[in-house]
């Protein structure tokens, strides 16, 4: 047997047209999701070393007091195989720097409120700043009282939190920016929250 000597006729692609499911195109579109994440909270709970754990997998005891507030990014991929990508802004805490913060606030979806475990005061501002992101935020942004030192000999009664994050209906979970416990899971299920609270939004926003 030898080879043929005809030769099949190749189709031009040109004009066909490839048909995308919705599930792929959602899928497609939910890659370059960026989102805005405001970190809050009194000043020297954690926020900066929460930000420094997540985006480069360490923590240093030298504490610097944020500026106004500091930029970071991190990619989080959600249980459908889609990538969120974060824009963390992480804010001062100080009173002088609290006139500031709205400005923050604004296009935010999601909202990480950062208490020391070991400081009751801390605790007390919550209340605070939680009505800040609620008066001041986008409608509807997803909320998480973080507490943070969980290493640490508590203070706090975990339950009477968890109380008072049921009456103003926001997620509640306890973490170490020392150890990284609970850092990554924080954020995978503050960026799942959003992304069920506003998927149809975010892929038209982000094309």
């Amino acid at each position: 047997m030898g080879c043929s000597s005809s030769t099949e006729r190749l189709t031009s692609t040109k004009n066909i047209n490839i048909v995308t499911s919705p599930a792929q195109q959602q899928k497609k579109n939910a890659q370059d999701t960026k989102v805005k994440i405001v970190l809050l909270g009194d000043s020297g709970v954690g926020k900066s070393s929460i930000a420094l754990y997540l985006c480069h997998g360490r923590f240093s005891e030298k504490h610097q007091v944020t500026i106004g507030a500091a930029f970071l990014h991190h990619n989080i991929e959600l249980k459908n195989g889609a990538t969120m990508k974060l824009h963390i802004w992480d804010t001062g805490g100080q009173e002088r720097f609290r006139s500031m913060a709205p400005l923050y606030y604004r296009d935010a979806y999601g909202a990480v409120v950062v208490y020391d475990s070991n400081n009751v005061e801390s605790f007390d501002s919550l209340k605070y700043w939680i009505n800040e992101i609620k008066s001041n935020g986008p409608r509807n942004c997803c909320i998480m009282v973080v507490a943070n030192k969980k290493d640490l000999p508590q203070k706090l009664n975990s339950e009477m939190v968890m109380k008072f994050c049921e009456q103003e209906n926001v997620s509640f979970i306890e973490c170490s920016a020392k150890t990284g416990e609970n850092i990554t899971t924080l954020f995978e299920k503050l960026a799942s929250r959003i992304y069920s609270r506003f998927k149809e939004v975010l892929y038209y926003n982000n094309p």
